[in-house]
C-alpha cells in the first residue's frame, strides 16, 4: 500500500503525515486538543499554537508519522544540505533548484504579460520535502518580482498558500 502523506503549511511551521506509520497513540490529540483536532478537516492546524510548542509536541510522537519543517527559524532551511541555490531558467520560465546536477525542486511560470507572472506549479522530489525547498522557490521569485517590478498570480496551491500566509508578499500580489 502506498504511503499516505500530507502536509499542512503554517505561518511558522509546516506539519507532516504519514498515515501508514501513525499507530494511533494519540498522543498528538491528547497533548495539543487545538492544533489535532479530529473533528475538524483539516484536522491539523499548524497556527493553533507556536512552532515552538508544535515542534515540542511532534518530537513526542512514538511512530514517527508526525514531522514538520520550522519556518521560524532561518537556519531551519540549511541543516539539509547546501544544496539550496536557486537558479532563474528563464528560457523555461521556471525557477530551480539541484543537487549533483538533478532537479531537486522547480516552480514554474507563465507570462501574461511582461509585467505579470502566474505561477502555474510547483514541483519538490520526494526526497527532498520537508527541508524548505518550495519555501525557497517563492522566496526567489518574490524578490525577482520586486527587482522587475512584476506583479504574481499564485494559482498553484503551494504558492498560493505561501502568499495567503506571508503578508510580506503582498506588494507583489496582483
Amino acid at each position: 500500500m502506498m504511503s499516505q502523506q500530507k502536509l499542512y503549511y503554517g505561518k511558522d511551521i509546516d506539519v507532516m503525515f504519514d498515515s501508514e506509520k501513525c499507530i494511533h497513540s494519540g498522543i498528538c490529540v491528547k497533548g495539543l486538543p487545538a492544533v489535532f483536532d479530529l473533528s475538524k478537516r483539516p484536522w491539523v492546524d499548524p497556527d493553533a499554537d507556536s512552532a515552538e510548542a508544535i515542534a515540542r509536541h511532534i518530537d513526542k510522537c512514538p511512530s514517527g508519522a508526525l514531522t514538520y519543517k520550522r519556518l521560524d527559524d532561518e537556519n531551519s532551511e540549511e541543516r539539509g544540505g547546501s544544496m539550496h541555490i536557486v537558479d532563474h531558467d528563464t528560457a523555461h520560465k521556471r525557477f530551480l533548484i539541484r543537487n549533483n546536477g538533478a532537479i531537486a525542486a522547480e516552480m514554474t511560470y507563465v507570462t501574461s504579460s511582461p509585467e505579470l507572472y502566474i505561477i502555474d506549479h510547483t514541483w519538490v522530489d520526494n526526497a527532498y520535502r520537508g527541508q524548505g525547498l518550495g519555501d525557497k522557490l517563492v522566496k526567489a521569485i518574490v524578490e525577482y518580482a520586486r527587482e522587475k517590478e512584476i506583479k504574481i498570480v499564485p494559482l498553484c496551491p503551494f504558492a498560493k498558500g505561501r502568499f495567503e500566509r506571508h503578508t510580506e508578499y503582498a506588494d507583489v500580489l496582483k
